[in-house]
């Protein structure tokens, strides 16, 4: 059977001829509304300027935006990069890092010096070596602190041990201690910079127990017998290197006794060879 007719009535055709309208509607202000946009956006938003002074508002609707900043340039990097402790590479380093101009002073005079400011120190010598001894007491209580200084060498200008008691006994007196303590070291002339001077003193201070090698001193820094109040700082110098004598070599046939005499090319010692006598031939 065929279907039946629809059969519409004119409340219906009145709704579908307004549903149709609507959506004609709708899609004819989308489109106008596109083309205005592509109209006012074109050219640089020349359109869209001109507009704005039209209408008198071209204080609120064309404010400029502000530039995005260009890219950052990538600095290529010039220097190595260095697996160093900060300290060294820091910036600020060589400004300070210097050594002192120590005067030429004998072991006497330099034991003398600890002395300056309060107890004289004693100095021995005898067969060959001497010792210089330093003690000085802080405040006034039954266990007062003590910082005790021992130095042991066997010439006249170079040392062989320094070595520094500290006795914290008194924690009032600490700052004080270690104010001596940095002093001596200057006093009695070791070759430090002052960034290790620093670094020396910060140790100290801090109680941290440490074993260091700088400017080839070997420095430590312990506690006396696990006590918490006493410390010893020892600083000793470089082993000294002994010269070795070279044997005679033949040069075929012709018998040779040399020597080395050292001469020095700026700052490298280099060895030269001299004949103490003329070759003879056979």
């Amino acid at each position: 059977m065929a279907d039946k007719a629809e059969l519409l009535t004119p409340l219906m055709r009145h709704r579908r001829r307004r549903r149709a309208a609507k959506a004609f509607g709708v899609l004819l202000l989308l489109g106008l509304t596109l083309l205005v946009a592509i109209v006012l956006i074109v050219n640089d938003g020349r359109n869209y300027r001109r507009l704005s002074v039209w209408l008198g508002v071209e204080e609120y609707l064309t404010r400029p935006f502000a530039a995005v900043p260009p890219p950052a340039l990538r600095a290529r990097r010039m220097t190595l990069i260095v697996d160093a402790p900060p300290r060294l590479i820091d910036p600020a380093a060589g400004r300070y890092d210097r050594f002192h101009a120590l005067p030429r002073l004998t072991a006497h005079e330099r034991c003398e010096r600890l002395g300056e400011d309060g107890p004289a120190a004693s100095f021995q010598a005898a067969g060959g070596e001497w010792e210089c001894l330093f003690s000085k007491a802080f405040g006034t209580t039954a266990e007062p602190s003590v910082l005790f200084i021992q130095i042991k060498g066997a010439s006249s200008s170079t040392f062989r041990t320094f070595r520094l008691k500290l006795s914290l006994l008194d924690p009032q007196q600490d700052e004080e201690i270690f104010s001596l303590v940095a002093s001596s070291i200057d006093r009695f002339g070791l070759e430090l910079t002052p960034e290790n001077r620093r670094y020396i003193s910060d140790r100290i201070r801090a109680g941290y127990t440490f074993s260091s090698r700088l400017e080839e001193y070997r420095i430590s820094y312990d506690r006396e017998r696990d006590d918490d109040r006493r410390f010893n700082l020892l600083i000793t110098p470089p082993p000294e290197i002994s010269a070795c004598s070279r044997p005679i070599s033949p040069s075929r046939g012709y018998p040779m006794l040399s020597s080395t005499a050292p001469i020095t090319l700026e700052c490298l010692p280099l060895p030269k060879p001299r004949l103490l006598r003329p070759i003879q031939a056979d």
